[in-house]
């Protein structure tokens, strides 16, 4: 988008606002990882340093992993407006100790909106020091529960979820309550 998307304006807010109420309605322990921020305005959560300073998902998630004290972590991308309590409800109650709990959603793994045990710290790690940073490229180094498209995975208009904000266009789509499908 070129500029930083978890502060861009979205409905008078942070973009990352949107997710993070959301979140928080399933979740108390919610911490934002970013490579950029040392807080966020609006958002009543504690923002921890990515680890290596390589801009990556991957990075945030190992992050994430080192920086908590429980056995799992659900992961969420900050620019995700659609996300909703239902898919991540949906997650939580199919988790049972793999090393990722991940939906798929036409055909497509959703790694950015997940659930991630400790024990996938090791892979991300030795792919991050190789500098193979999509996500995706650990999945066959770890124990993958897929959860299949369900309907909690699209809005009522038949749109993911999970869909991100990638243009000032498509925010101002979403912005606008005209989501783009498929």
């Amino acid at each position: 988008m070129g500029r930083d998307k978890a502060t861009t304006e979205f409905r008078g807010a942070p973009l990352i606002r949107q997710v993070f109420d959301t979140v928080r309605q399933v979740f108390e322990d919610i911490v934002i990882i970013s490579s950029v921020h040392d807080a966020i305005e609006g958002v009543e959560a504690p923002v921890i340093r990515d680890l290596l300073p390589v801009q990556s998902p991957m990075v945030g998630i190992a992050t994430a992993l080192i920086h908590s004290a429980l056995p799992r972590v659900f992961v969420v991308a900050c620019d995700m407006p659609l996300l909703c309590v239902e898919a991540i409800r949906c997650l939580v109650d199919e988790a049972e100790g793999e090393d990722i709990t991940i939906p798929m959603a036409e055909g497509y793994y959703q790694p950015l909106h997940a659930i991630y045990g400790r024990s996938s710290l090791s892979p991300l790690l030795r792919l991050i020091g190789l500098n193979r940073l999509k996500v995706s490229d650990v999945l066959p180094y770890m124990v993958v529960k897929a959860v299949r498209d369900r309907p909690c995975f699209y809005t009522s208009g038949g749109t993911l979820v999970f869909s991100n904000i990638n243009t000032p266009q498509e925010l101002a789509d979403v912005s606008a309550g005209e989501v783009r499908h498929g």
